[in-house]
């Protein structure tokens, strides 16, 4: 488990966040494990430095994904500013509003990324008869990854991963932006309230 998820767990220990988001967390860490044996046996990578993918989508989350982002945006002290991205005018209809193309890596909550960005490009979808496929992302110009597989053996599949998520959260689904809006208005009450209580909080100032 990487030292956001760590960090998010401890803060939200003793409220009903902490088993959800512990389970979250340990499906992403299973997916990463999976998703980077498969982008290797296949010769499946993005070309150094892009992030194209998130110039052109505000991507569809789940309430719990929305609440672990939410969680790292208040948790870690210089991820705050970036709450401020969500309320920006027009946001929810352009890009995500967390892809900072001026970073060397464009994501900004890349540790606690959504379900469909650690998918995308680095996982097998099903095609109408069932079968496991990858098709190069319409992006990938530098030809860094095939332009087309089949697979006759079982390979991660993006519909696999979403019914494994959707059976942690039967929530609603909505873009990142208004999602993570919500929830950062429900947790940081919560947290304050941890806060003000517990001089060995994280948040303590």
């Amino acid at each position: 488990m990487n030292q956001a998820s760590i960090d998010i767990l401890r803060v939200l220990e003793r409220t009903h966040y902490h088993p959800q988001i512990e389970l979250l967390s340990s499906l992403y860490e299973h997916i990463e494990v999976e998703t980077d044996r498969f982008k290797d046996e296949f010769s499946i990578h993005c070309a150094p430095g892009c992030g194209t993918c998130c110039e052109h989508f505000n991507p569809d989350i789940t309430t719990l994904e929305a609440s672990l982002v939410a969680a790292h945006l208040l948790v870690d002290s210089e991820k705050r500013p970036l709450i401020e991205r969500l309320y920006r005018e027009g946001v929810d209809e352009g890009p995500c509003p967390l892809y900072d193309k001026d970073t060397p890596y464009h994501c900004t909550v890349y540790a606690v990324r959504p379900l469909i960005c650690r998918l995308f490009g680095a996982s097998s979808s099903c095609d109408k008869n069932g079968r496991a496929t990858f098709r190069r992302c319409k992006y990938n110009s530098e030809g860094t990854m095939p332009s087309s597989l089949t697979f006759d053996k079982p390979v991660p599949m993006m519909q696999h991963y979403s019914y494994a998520l959707r059976g942690l959260d039967e929530g609603n689904v909505d873009v990142l932006s208004k999602k993570v809006r919500e929830m950062v208005e429900q947790l940081q009450f919560l947290i304050s309230l941890i806060e003000s209580g517990d001089d060995d909080s994280p948040l303590a100032s």
